[in-house]
C-alpha cells in the first residue's frame, strides 16, 4: 500500500503533537521557575525562542546552513 503525503504530514503533525505533550509538564515548570526568579513573560519567550534557533542551528548539517545562508537576501535600508 502506497502512503499519500496527506497521511505523511497527518503522522508527523501527530509526532509533534505527541512531542510537545511529552515536554509540557517540564516547559511549565522551567517558566514557572523563571517567572519565579523575576524574569517577564516576554523575557522569558525570547530566551526560549534564542535556545531554539542555537539548538536547530546546532542539529543541522554543515550544507543545510550554508544552503540556508545561500537563500538569505537582507533587507535593504534604503527607501528608493
Amino acid at each position: 500500500m502506497v502512503k499519500t503525503i496527506e497521511t505523511n504530514v497527518d503522522a508527523g503533525a501527530e509526532r509533534g503533537f505527541e512531542c510537545q505533550l511529552a515536554m509540557s509538564d517540564q516547559f511549565r515548570l522551567l517558566t514557572e521557575f523563571a517567572e519565579h526568579a523575576g524574569w517577564s513573560w516576554d523575557e522569558i519567550a525570547i530566551a526560549l525562542l534564542e535556545l531554539t534557533d542555537d539548538y536547530v542551528a546546532a542539529m543541522r548539517t554543515p550544507l543545510e546552513a550554508a544552503v540556508e545562508c545561500a537563500k538569505f537576501v537582507p533587507k535593504s535600508n534604503t527607501r528608493h
